[in-house]
Parts: C-alpha cells; sequence; structure tokens
C-alpha cells in the first residue's frame, strides 16, 4: 500500500472499470501458451492506455482500476505494469475458490492513490440465491479530506438460462448483492454512511434494455443515491458489450458514484479483441 506520507492534493482521479475476459487466457477455465499470455498483456495494457489517454490527455490524473475475470494476483501485477505508469499498485485481489482450487476469475482494484485499508468478500449466503464470488473493497485516499470506498463487482450472469425460472434466479442473485453493497453503506435511518462510494464493475444487467426490464439493481442503486455515470453519453456510445444476431449491443459494465462529482463526459473505448467487453472510463473530482 502507498505511504500516506506522500499524498499530494489530488484534483482529478480517472476510474476505469473492465472485464478482461478469463485474462490472459482469453479462454474459460483454460491457460494459454506462456507467448500467447504475454501478447494479450502487452495489448490489453496499449488498449487501456489509449483508452487513458481520451480522458487525460497529459497522463497526469491519478488513476483507480476496477478489473473483472483476472486469473490472479500475478497476472494484476502484469495488467498494471503493461499500463506504463510505475505507481500503479494493486490494492487487492480477491480469492474466490471453486471446489479445490482458486477460481479463474478475480476482481481487483489496483490504483496510484494512498490505500488506507483494503479487503475482499464473498456475498452472504442465501440458499438458492447466494451470489456467486463477492467484491474487492479499498479505501482510497483522493485527498486528504476525502477517502472513498471503492468497490470491484462481477454480477451474476445470464448464461445459459434456458427458462424464465433461471432467469427470475440470476436476477434475484444480481439484487442480493446490490442490496448487500447498499446496506453496507447505508446507516439505520437509511441514509448514506460515511465517506464517498464508488461500485464499478460488470453487473451482466442493462440499465436500459428492455430484456433486463424486471432487474432491480438500479434502482437499487438510485434509491441509494448513486449516479450512473453511463447516463451521461447517448444510448450508442453505452455499449460496452458488442453483439451478434439474437444477442445485440448491450451496456453491463458501469460506475456508479455517490458522494463525488463527475468531470466531463464518460468514455467507453474499444477493446480491439483483447476482450468481449470494454472498458469505461471516467474522471472524478473529489
Amino acid at each position: 500500500m502507498t505511504s500516506l506520507g506522500s499524498l499530494a492534493f489530488v484534483a482529478a482521479v480517472t476510474v476505469c472499470t473492465w472485464n478482461g475476459e478469463w485474462f490472459p487466457s482469453g479462454r474459460a477455465e483454460h491457460r494459454a501458451e506462456p507467448e500467447v499470455e504475454a501478447g494479450t498483456i502487452r495489448e490489453a495494457g496499449r488498449m487501456l492506455r489509449e483508452g487513458l489517454a481520451k480522458v487525460d490527455p497529459a497522463g497526469t490524473n491519478d488513476l483507480v482500476f476496477c478489473f473483472n475475470e483476472i486469473r490472479d494476483p500475478h497476472a494484476a501485477r502484469l495488467l498494471c505494469e503493461a499500463i506504463g505508469r510505475t505507481n500503479l499498485a494493486v490494492a487487492v485481489v480477491t480469492g474466490y475458490r471453486r471446489r479445490d482450487r482458486f477460481d479463474m476469475q478475480q476482481d481487483v482494484i489496483a490504483t496510484t492513490l494512498p490505500v488506507a485499508a483494503a479487503d475482499w468478500s464473498r456475498w452472504k449466503t442465501a440458499k438458492d440465491e447466494t451470489p456467486p464470488r463477492g467484491y474487492a473493497r479499498a479505501q482510497i485516499v483522493f485527498s486528504p479530506a476525502v477517502t472513498a470506498t471503492v468497490y470491484s463487482v462481477h454480477l451474476k450472469s445470464n448464461y445459459g438460462q434456458t427458462t424464465e425460472e433461471a432467469a427470475a434466479l440470476n436476477r434475484a442473485k444480481r439484487d442480493r448483492a446490490v442490496r448487500q453493497l447498499v446496506e453496507q453503506e447505508t446507516d439505520r435511518k437509511g441514509r448514506p454512511k460515511g465517506g464517498p462510494v464508488i461500485v464499478a464493475g460488470d453487473f451482466n444487467a442493462d440499465a436500459w434494455a428492455r430484456s433486463f426490464a424486471d432487474d432491480t439493481i438500479f434502482d437499487l442503486f438510485g434509491r441509494a443515491s448513486f449516479s450512473n455515470v453511463l447516463e451521461l453519453i447517448p444510448d450508442k456510445r453505452r455499449v460496452t458489450h458488442p453483439g451478434r444476431g439474437r444477442w445485440g449491443d448491450t451496456a453491463l459494465d458501469y460506475i456508479m458514484v455517490r458522494g463525488l462529482e463527475v468531470d466531463g463526459k464518460p468514455v467507453v473505448h474499444p477493446a480491439d479483441r483483447v476482450s468481449d467487453h470494454r472498458p469505461v472510463f471516467v474522471n472524478i473530482v473529489p
């Protein structure tokens, strides 16, 4: 973690969320050849640098990255190195397990800012409605007066659902996860507690698509006073998961903020075949 003694005044912070698609192998439960993975890491670094340049041309903003589907701490460190900011460091990597081994879809928070605390957790159990995975969380010092709680999350997908019962269960798992986050950041009187909060990641739901009209998560965030930064740009520029055929373009990746100001409009940057998800960038002013 970065020493608090080195803290300087922060004018703006660039926040990014990106799902790396089984990074760095690109395939489920699979390790590609070392040279293939090395090439993917280089391309990911280049692609993310290009996206950063669109919102921070001078390259002077501090950074907060929330990554999903990263294989392990080693892959997370290599990705940070490929981005090319020497002070960008991993704050926390989750340790989800699948039976007798570690999951290959971990959530990550990396930042150039001081980190006061960091941890991760699985979601609370709820029998059949228990969500998969959990969250990475870091207390990040944005300025001498502002410490923000940042969550990196990857909510339940609709992959493989073939019945309405399965779809309803997937919605319930997303609902459970977001309710837990909101409750953790709300006092007994229903008011926001603590400092600013950012929740970023792959929500596996589209706030505007009819096919996700029964999802509750965006209403939950709205009632808890979170702002959805993608609302600041037109719908055609919100696509974070390009689709084909019956599976059309969707906005699945989000940055939700509370208690912080957005500086300018967010940018959704092409992933250039590095991943099936595009990264989202936005500048935040503490």
